[in-house]
């Protein structure tokens, strides 16, 4: 007898039709949406496993001094590259691809004459952050070096030769302070879209107006893609965007004075500062020793490094604008504006014995016996401690502070160039904070008054205070041609500057300074310092020399410059730093084409 079918496996049946029913179809669904819906999100997410995004560096833009001579450029080095990809397969037992590329750089270093670049460790490293990108073997290839690998290239397959952007400093040492140099560093990736999978490094300024313009001097960015197999190994690469090339920086500096300073300061150690005193246009910064910037590219060497670093001339240390010297005699020409402001007369006459008395302290002459009856013009002429101790005295602390001040002095000058020292101009307040004796003494300002003491400035400073002297404006100095100029009137009579100058002009002509202006073509104002430093075994003198020169004395603005000049270990302003002055005035005024 047939069973008929209960009601409640009927209803069984139809559930679990309707289970697997809705169970296919939502698989019908999933299916469609993957493999339709999304198939062009698919492609594209095979397409990215596909290739690598390499962010590549832009060329950097070259230095050139006002003339347009060229003191920082690219030149092309060539590299010796290794692809990874073709020793990926057809390996023997127990190789592998870093045995065989090591294998393959040690055949190529036979032949090329010198071992590669790149160590075990180097290609370690690459492998495993950088396998679809060409590990560079070797750097700055010489034709010699490149005859040979190219007889033999064909039995080292992946070996190739490409052609790479370093830097060149084709002046060698000239104006290497002022200049810099770079080093590569692997910068931040360009912001937006999507992430790069590799940064190439790129030249990037370590120091000078290699940093100071780093942003303006690198080039733009550019994007390769390069495609890989499925173990991330380069098949081919594609450039997508080409990189840009950086601004081109034009300077103020002039090569040619610039070298004709560095030629005075051979051998010593020193520096030298010059400046247009109209707009402050820098023309000279030269510092003694200096450095090659070849020999830091393409890297820094370590060993260079420590040569520079541990030589006590310290030659990279640029004197012009970070060295700070006691400015001796040559503040004076300051002290004596003091003076006039107080309300002394520049026809006073001081009688100088030899020695200006201060309680226990004497503060001597270089006239042992004394100059006599002076006024202001002569006490510049002659550079004499006792009349400038006695007018600083009286016109008091404030009065020569302000003065100093008043000429950029304690302050930094404001120029584009990353080392910029401020000096010092003590006062009470400055005392109290850096010495265990808190109080401010007479002696503190008759010290001052001669320029010594806890006085300091830079050569850049002073060349900026005879710029001020000479013109009546204080200018805020500049390396980059296309900076405007700015200047500020001195809040000093110009009856007293013409006083001052009077002086300064009697020192080149027979005076401490004579030397400055022996066969100049130009009319010059200037005075010496010779400051002391240390103490017994170690006292030595920094010697200076300030001018300003005009082609006459009646042209104000035709060609003016305002340098100053320190030598360290010198004898005396007037005899060691005055006549290589009169160099560099030479170079300027007495010829007819730029220096070069």
């Amino acid at each position: 007898m047939k069973r008929e079918p209960s009601l409640n496996g009927i209803v069984s049946f139809a559930l679990l039709t309707l289970v697997f029913s809705a169970g296919f179809t939502v698989l019908a669904v999933r299916l469609r949406v993957e493999q339709v819906d999304k198939a062009a999100q698919h492609r594209s997410e095979m397409e990215t496993q596909s290739f690598r995004r390499v962010q590549t560096a832009g060329l950097r833009g070259g230095i050139f001094d006002r003339w347009g001579t060229p003191l920082a450029v690219n030149r092309l080095s060539l590299c010796i590259t290794v692809d990874p990809g073709a020793y990926r397969g057809g390996r023997k037992q127990g190789e592998t691809v870093e045995s065989r590329i090591m294998a393959a750089l040690e055949g190529m270093a036979a032949i090329v004459g010198r071992p590669p670049a790149a160590g075990v460790e180097a290609v370690r490293r690459h492998l495993r952050v950088e396998l679809a990108r060409p590990l560079v073997a070797w750097r700055d290839v010489t034709e010699e070096e490149l005859a040979r690998f190219s007889e033999n290239a064909r039995d080292y397959p992946g070996f190739d030769c490409n052609a790479d952007a370093e830097r060149s400093y084709p002046q060698g040492t000239l104006a290497a302070h002022v200049i810099g140099r770079v080093g590569r560093d692997r910068l931040p990736p360009v912001s937006g879209g999507e992430r790069m999978n590799f940064v190439e490094k790129e030249l990037r300024g370590r120091e000078g107006l290699e940093m100071q313009y780093d942003d303006y001097l690198r080039g733009m960015a550019g994007e390769e893609r390069v495609f890989v197999d499925a173990r991330g190994f380069a098949t081919s690469r594609e450039t997508v965007i080409e990189p840009r090339h950086g601004f081109d920086l034009r300077l103020t500096l002039d090569a040619g004075l610039q070298r004709v300073a560095e030629r005075e300061l051979a051998g010593l150690r020193g520096a030298c500062a010059a400046i247009d005193p109209r707009d402050g246009a820098v023309r000279i910064l030269a510092s003694a020793p200096a450095f090659d910037p070849n020999e830091c590219v393409p890297v820094l060497r370590s060993e260079v490094y420590r040569r520079l670093a541990d030589d006590p001339a310290q030659p990279m240390l640029c004197r012009a604008t970070a060295g700070t010297y006691a400015p001796g005699s040559t503040f004076k020409p300051i002290t004596a504006l003091a003076g006039l402001a107080a309300g002394h007369s520049a026809a006073e006459v001081y009688e100088c014995t030899g020695a200006y008395e201060l309680g226990g302290m004497k503060i001597r002459c270089a006239r042992t016996w004394g100059h006599g009856g002076m006024d202001m013009a002569h006490a510049l002429r002659e550079s004499c401690n006792p009349y400038f101790c006695a007018l600083g005295m009286s016109a008091g602390s404030n009065a020569v502070i302000r003065t100093a001040r008043a000429f950029g002095l304690g302050q930094r000058t404001g120029i584009d160039f990353p080392t910029d020292a401020a000096g010092v101009v003590p006062d009470a307040a400055w005392k109290a904070e850096h010495f265990a004796d808190p109080k401010w003494r007479p002696g503190d300002l008759a010290q001052m008054s001669m320029g010594q003491g806890q006085l300091l400035a830079t050569p850049l400073q002073m060349a900026r205070v005879a710029a001020a002297l000479g013109s009546g404006w204080l200018v805020v100095p500049h390396l980059n041609e296309a900076l405007p100029a700015e200047r500020r009137p001195l809040a000093v009579p110009a009856s007293h500057l013409r006083e001052v100058r009077r002086g300064m002009r009697m020192v080149v002509d027979g005076g401490t300074g004579h030397r400055a202006g022996d066969g100049v073509d130009a009319y010059v104002i200037g005075k010496t310092g010779t400051a002391q430093v240390g103490y017994g075994a170690n006292r030595r003198k920094n010697t200076w020399f300030i001018a300003y020169a005009t082609p006459t004395a009646e042209s104000r603005s035709d060609e003016p410059i305002a340098l100053a000049m320190v030598i360290e270990d010198g004898e005396s302003g007037g005899g060691t730093t005055a006549p290589k002055v009169a160099e560099i005035l030479k170079a300027m005024y007495n010829r007819k084409e730029p220096a070069t």
